[in-house]
This record gives C-alpha cells, sequence and structure tokens, in this order.
C-alpha cells in the first residue's frame, strides 16, 4: 500500500517539474527549419534533428503512444483526429525541449552522481509520504520506517524506476537554479507590491466609450496610411513566408469501407464467444486502440457518465465476465467486456477491457484515393497545376502567405506542405504529400525573405488601427466636453445628468480589474496621484476616456505589511525566478537549429 502512494506521488511530484520547465515552453518552438533531404531522411527512420542530433521515429512514436494514452486516462475517450494532431504536435515540442535541455546539461557540465541519487531516495522523501500513516510512529514521520522499506527486496521495482525518475530529473532542478541563482528581490519591490494591492481607491467617473465613434466603413486618405507604414517599419517585419495552391485528395471511407468493418467486428465477436476464447489475447491481435491494445484493451476502472453514452450503456449493462455484442460509437465499432464491479461512496464502478475497430478507409479504399492523387500529380507535371485541375476538374485552393511552422491556412497542421514549402524553389511541385486526413498535391506560388511587408499587404491593418485611433480621439475629445460641463454644473453628479449619461463608481487597488476601464492603465495611475476630491482631466486609454473624481482614498495597513512581506517576497521571487527561465529557454532555443522531417499522420 505504502509502495503504491510512493509510486503515484513520485511521478506527480517530478511531473510537475517537467511540466513547469518543459511543457511550458513548447509555444516558443515555432522557428522549425525544414531540412533538406527529408524524405533520405525519413526513410533512416529519423522525423527531425536538433543541432544536428536525430530525433528517431521510434523514439516520437514511443512519446506520442504515451502520451495518447494520458489523454485517455484523463478524458474517458479516445481522442478525434483534431486532438490527435494537436497532441502529435504537442509530443514534437516537447522532444525538441528535452533535447535542447540535454543539450544545455553537456554545455554546462552538469552531472548527477550516484552518492547524489543516494542521498536523494534515503533522506528526502516527499512530503506526501511525510504524512503517510504507514510511516508515522507517534504522529510523527518515522524516517527509519521509510528507509527500512526501501531495503525490502519487493520493492527493487520501484527503487529501480524511482532511480531513473531522479537521474532525469535532478538535472533539470540544477539547471534552473542555475538560472535562477542571479535572481534578486529587493526590499523597496516587497513593500511596492504590498502597496499595490492594498491601497484602495473609490473613484466615480463618467465614460465614453470608443466604439460609439468608431466606424468600420470610413476612408483612411492614402497619403496617412503611407505616413503611419514609413513610421512603425519595425512593426511590420516579418519572417520569411510563402504559399502555394494545392489540391485534397480526402481519405474518406466508402460504404463498402463500412460494410466490411461491421462484418469484421462481429467475426472478432463471435471468435470472442468461442468457449475458451482469450478476450485479452483478441484485444491484443485485433484493437485499434493505442492506449490499450498492449495491455489487452483493459480500459481499467470507471464511473457512469465517463464514456459516451452508447459506451456506458452497455458496459453498465454487463455482469463481471459478461461480454457486449458489437456497438457502434463516433471512435469505431467496439465489443466490451467486464471484468469486475464494485461501488465506490455510492457510486457503481466497473473494470472493463474492450476491443476498438476505427472507423477508417481501407487499405483498398486507401491504394485507390493515393492512384487518383499520383495520376493528378503526373497530369500537373505535364501540363502545368492549374490546368491539370481543371481537366480532372479538381478544386485548386490558395493558401494566404504563413511563416515555417505547421499551420498552414486552411489546412492547420500539416509539416509536410512547410517542409516541401520552405525546400524547394517557386513553381515547384510536391510529390504527393500524406497526412492523416489526406493526400494532398502542392505548388509553391510565391515566395517572399524574412523583412518588411510591403504595403499593400498590411494597408487593410493600418487603416484599422487608425481608424481606431480616430475612435480613441473623438472619445478624447467627448470626455473633454464632458470636462467643461463638469465646471459648469459644479459637480460630476449635475454634468452627468445634464449629458444622460451614467456616472459609474469602483472600488479597486492598483491590481483589481475595473469595468469599462480594463486594469492596470493611465486610469489607475490618475486614481492614485489626483488629491481626493479633485476631478481629473480627460483621461484617455486604449479601453475608453474618462472624467474622474477620487471620492477616498485607503492606505495600505503597514501593520499587515510584516506578515504579508515574507509570502509576497516568495511570490515576487516565484515570478522573477519563471521570467528568467523563459528568457534563458527562448535564447537557446532561438539559437537552435531545428529541422523537422516528419510527415503527417504518424
Amino acid at each position: 500500500m505504502v509502495m503504491k502512494a510512493m509510486r503515484s506521488q513520485m511521478k506527480i511530484i517530478l511531473w510537475i517539474v517537467v511540466v513547469a520547465f518543459v511543457l511550458g515552453f513548447g509555444y516558443v518552438l515555432v522557428g522549425t527549419e525544414g531540412g533538406g533531404r527529408s524524405q533520405s531522411k525519413l526513410a533512416r527512420g529519423i522525423v527531425g534533428e536538433v543541432d544536428g542530433q536525430a530525433i528517431s521515429y521510434g523514439q516520437f512514436r514511443e512519446h506520442l503512444l504515451r502520451n495518447l494514452e494520458s489523454y485517455r486516462q484523463r478524458t474517458g475517450g479516445d481522442p478525434d483526429d483534431a486532438v490527435t494532431r494537436q497532441i502529435e504536435q504537442e509530443t514534437w515540442q516537447n522532444l525538441v525541449s528535452e533535447m535542447i535541455l540535454h543539450q544545455q546539461y553537456r554545455r554546462l557540465g552538469i552531472q548527477v552522481s550516484d552518492q547524489e541519487v543516494v542521498g536523494i531516495i534515503r533522506h528526502n522523501p516527499p512530503a506526501e509520504l511525510q504524512n503517510h500513516p504507514d510511516l508515522m510512529t507517534n504522529g510523527a514521520f518515522d524516517i527509519q520506517k521509510y528507509q527500512s522499506i526501501l531495503r525490502q527486496p519487493q520493492n527493487i521495482v520501484w527503487l529501480r524506476e524511482y532511480e531513473g525518475e531522479i537521474r532525469r530529473q535532478l538535472p533539470l532542478q540544477k539547471l534552473r537554479l542555475q538560472i535562477m541563482a542571479g535572481v534578486r528581490v529587493t526590499d523597496q519591490e516587497v513593500k511596492q507590491a504590498f502597496v499595490d494591492r492594498n491601497e484602495r481607491a473609490r473613484v466615480s467617473f463618467l465614460a465614453v466609450d470608443p466604439t460609439a465613434f468608431y466606424d468600420p466603413q470610413a476612408q483612411i486618405p492614402p497619403e496617412e496610411i503611407a505616413a503611419y507604414y514609413k513610421g512603425h517599419q519595425k512593426v511590420f517585419r516579418s519572417p520569411e513566408r510563402v504559399r502555394v495552391s494545392y489540391v485534397m485528395f480526402s481519405k474518406e471511407t466508402t460504404p463498402r469501407d463500412l460494410q466490411l468493418l461491421e462484418e469484421r467486428i462481429r467475426e472478432i465477436h463471435q471468435e470472442a464467444a468461442f468457449p475458451g476464447a482469450s478476450f485479452d489475447t483478441l484485444a491484443m491481435n485485433y484493437s485499434e486502440d493505442p492506449g490499450s491494445v498492449g495491455k489487452g484493451g483493459d480500459l481499467g476502472w470507471f464511473g457512469r457518465g465517463q464514456m459516451v453514452p452508447s459506451f456506458d450503456s452497455a458496459a453498465f449493462s454487463l455482469r463481471p465476465g459478461q461480454m457486449s455484442r458489437p456497438f457502434k460509437t463516433d471512435f469505431g465499432w467496439h465489443i466490451v467486456r467486464v471484468d469486475s464491479a464494485r461501488t465506490e461512496q455510492g457510486k457503481p464502478m466497473v473494470k472493463a477491457r474492450h476491443i476498438l475497430l476505427q472507423i477508417k478507409p481501407s487499405e483498398e479504399t486507401l491504394s485507390d484515393i493515393r492512384t487518383r492523387a499520383e495520376a493528378f500529380a503526373e497530369l500537373a507535371r505535364d501540363q502545368g497545376f492549374e490546368a491539370a485541375a481543371q481537366v480532372q476538374e479538381l478544386n485548386a485552393v490558395p493558401t494566404s502567405f504563413f511563416s515555417r511552422g505547421h499551420y498552414v491556412p486552411g489546412l492547420g497542421s500539416a509539416p509536410e506542405v512547410v517542409n516541401f514549402a520552405f525546400e524547394e524553389d517557386v513553381g515547384s511541385l510536391s510529390p504527393v504529400l500524406d497526412n492523416r486526413q489526406f493526400y494532398l498535391v502542392a505548388q509553391l506560388t510565391e515566395r517572399r525573405k524574412e523583412g518588411v511587408q510591403p504595403l499593400a499587404d498590411v494597408e487593410r491593418n493600418i487603416s484599422m488601427i487608425l481608424l481606431r485611433e480616430r475612435a480613441k480621439e473623438q472619445a478624447g475629445k467627448k470626455a473633454a466636453e464632458l470636462r467643461a460641463l463638469v465646471d459648469q454644473a459644479g459637480s460630476l453628479e449635475a454634468a452627468a445628468r445634464q449629458a444622460g449619461i451614467p456616472l459609474d463608481t469602483a472600488s479597486f487597488s492598483r491590481e483589481d480589474f475595473v469595468p469599462k476601464v480594463g486594469t492596470k492603465n493611465e486610469f489607475f495611475a490618475q486614481a492614485f496621484a489626483l488629491p481626493v476630491g479633485a476631478v481629473s482631466q480627460p483621461v484617455v486609454t486604449d479601453q475608453g476616456a474618462y472624467v474622474m473624481r477620487v471620492d477616498r482614498r485607503q492606505p495600505a495597513d503597514q501593520a499587515l505589511f510584516v506578515q504579508a512581506a515574507p509570502k509576497l517576497h516568495e511570490e515576487l521571487m516565484s515570478k522573477k525566478q519563471n521570467e528568467a527561465i523563459q528568457r534563458w529557454f527562448e535564447t537557446v532555443q532561438k539559437k537552435a537549429k531545428i529541422r523537422d522531417y516528419r510527415l503527417g499522420g504518424m
């Protein structure tokens, strides 16, 4: 019992470290370079490289299957195609992140000694285990009991697993410590944070919404657009971008495929119903659920409502040892067998296995679709891309410009298209590209080098920016009129009545969000700078224009500072440390040469 808890808690604790450092930076991995000779790399089982170090297909697939299984355990169901593609991309990003980290361990000389590992195992049990009742003596954690458990031969497998986890994660912790070593939080920063959170202002204000003055149909003179463009060149810089046209051949199931699938699941059901048949073995041989196939279809324990309705209904209608008839869900055809049943906190639970046949095109159908794609590709090479599409009455779809990464307008995550587009010359035709949902033939139609985007490409965006600026100016002018009305009428209240607009009030700290105002803008600065009772001049922000009066200001209670300071210091330190880690990782990642040779549908 104790070792089961130890195994669970250790994995949770160590996983948190990985998530905090590696997974949190997956979003920066957008500068991926498509490498040349990608087809030959794939033929050798290499799906990518980081600074020349290969990521193998087996390595990628192992991590992907693990993440798919994790998703199934969290949600109780299999991911659809869109979620699967997202998990594939996250798996790739995490592998790249981990490889970058391991390269940095070597560069910085970060190593883990046997003595360190033994010391952690023997003397640093996690807090969760220190509260385990089986490890207590007179209400206190007993280190001798813990170490006695470590010496028991039956726990050697767990110890080896735990040792492996420590050896993987300790370098990460050392790296974090190196990066965070220079981070400091001053006493003044802590005091200011205390004031920002605890000093409060109560304000009455008149608000003018700039959207009331925004006219999307209004025209901005070309010379104004050109002047803005000239003065904001840095804003309009972009990386290398390309665009393609493509013809898609969807991998759609045929009525014949569906018929054959139903016949196949019924054949498997008959085989499973045969006396002496092993459901576990049949699941390992036939099931197409990647998360459970290696475990004989075992889904573990689950309660009502955790599975899709038809699966839920089938599973909870069976007694232990019984097997369902084939039934269909959005994931495919299933056969379920219930192994055990129990009640937890008054709610029924079952432990079940299943065999899944996914709804997908047959090999024959895929071969036919690919043959059509190959025929189009050959015709396109002979007659030209657009001409071939017209002859075969196919739709050639042009994309907008896109940069390196894996998101292609109209296609989403399509690394095979990105690799082709950034490797080849303009006018080149791709071979038939294989994606999870379709085959595709593409032509690279245009490439733009890194630099300032042409005015024509950003003219519409500039026009919208200037229209918003106009609306903001108009709101400011209206606020100035209201400020004059306050002087004339004698008070904010009287001005609000004469103008026919509401007088709003709000009480807040510098850290709060205020409706109609937002957060941390000039409105807040004025609220904590104006004398109490004073009426402001117009205050203009991106959210609106205001005339305000500070009705009351409540200073931060300094008597509470001593108690609050340690927690504030800890929060500020954590924030600054995380920012330092993020800056470090982004810098390292930008320098890394990342090549992605993947085809879709792995």
